[in-house]
């Protein structure tokens, strides 16, 4: 038999694929799972890719399938070939990704980004004048469920979400950080401080996001509390930080907050600095998406040192 590279015409990468998890499953049925296909339709391929290159590939018993001196050679061959193409794809997806000018990036719509988004976004346009910003507002659980799907390139979310992050296999960056400050209603005599330290809130009642919703902020609070062997008292729950936002009223409670929360300060309340305490806004983005106009976006994000100090 003439053997040429035309006798490879028959035979399609997605054969080859489907040969190499048999080997690799050590059989059709773990195969055929693996790869979403039936048996049958697994047995199939094989069958025609034995008659296509003229090779037993494997031997069967009842039980059993091995493979054969040429089949062992051909999967060694071919393992390292489809490991090629997958590393050129890869190169070639990313470097098509090198040629993207925008970034799509969610805001937290009870942030409020003149207090800590614009001044990102000033700056990365002086340095990346040919790279857009894309900019879309959404509630927090929406912003990373999103990331999560791919839909933006990064997310802006207070720093107690990344607990979801770090759930979802997602990574995250500081973006702005700060004191942490309560919102006090004015006949609350906190109101009357300048700044207060953890000790000094540790008796007073908060209201919390509810944990049916997001566990993330009762236990970031709860966390903060633990030094003192104290555990917050949360008399009001709110579905989400929006309702917090609109629905929040001077009474009897407090809420621990971010000096970037969108909160209603001219509606009876006072934010009093916590001297202890900081947190802020982080950049949740999923690193296996990374491209060059990404990390150039976190690059312009502060760096932030083992004492929690922005640079």
């Amino acid at each position: 038999m003439g053997i040429s590279l035309s006798s490879l015409t028959p035979v399609t990468f997605q054969q080859i694929l489907i040969f190499l998890q048999v080997v690799e499953s050590h059989g059709f049925a773990k195969a055929s799972a693996s790869l979403h296909m039936t048996q049958s339709a697994v047995s199939k391929s094989i069958a025609k890719l034995e008659r296509d290159l003229e090779i037993t590939l494997f031997t069967r018993t009842t039980r059993e399938i091995h493979l054969t001196t040429a089949g062992q050679i051909l999967y060694n061959e071919w393992k390292l070939q489809s490991e090629a193409l997958y590393n050129g794809y890869v190169k070639a997806f990313n470097a098509q990704q090198d040629e993207h000018t925008s970034i799509h990036i969610g805001l937290l719509n009870t942030a409020r980004p003149d207090r800590y988004f614009w001044q990102l976004e000033e700056k990365f346009k002086h340095k990346h004048p040919n790279v857009a910003l894309e900019l879309e507002s959404e509630y927090m659980t929406d912003l990373v469920y999103n990331l999560a799907a791919n839909l933006f390139d990064a997310i802006m979310i207070p720093d107690f979400e990344h607990y979801a992050l770090e759930k979802k296999g997602l990574a995250w960056k500081w973006a702005a950080r700060s004191n942490a400050c309560v919102l006090v209603p004015h006949d609350n005599p906190l109101s009357e401080k300048e700044s207060v330290f953890t000790e000094g809130i540790l008796n007073q009642t908060f209201i919390s996001l509810h944990e049916a919703h997001s566990s993330n902020y009762l236990a970031d609070l709860t966390k903060r509390f633990a030094p003192y062997h104290v555990t917050p008292k949360i008399q009001f729950h709110f579905n989400n930080a929006y309702d917090i936002k609109y629905l929040f009223r001077p009474d009897n409670c407090i809420l621990f907050a971010d000096n970037y929360f969108d909160n209603q300060e001219n509606l009876g309340f006072v934010k009093v600095p916590v001297k202890d305490q900081f947190n802020g806004i982080i950049c949740g983005y999923n690193p296996a998406n990374q491209n060059p106009q990404l990390q150039a976006f976190l690059d312009i994000l502060p760096d932030v040192n083992e004492n929690g100090d922005v640079n």
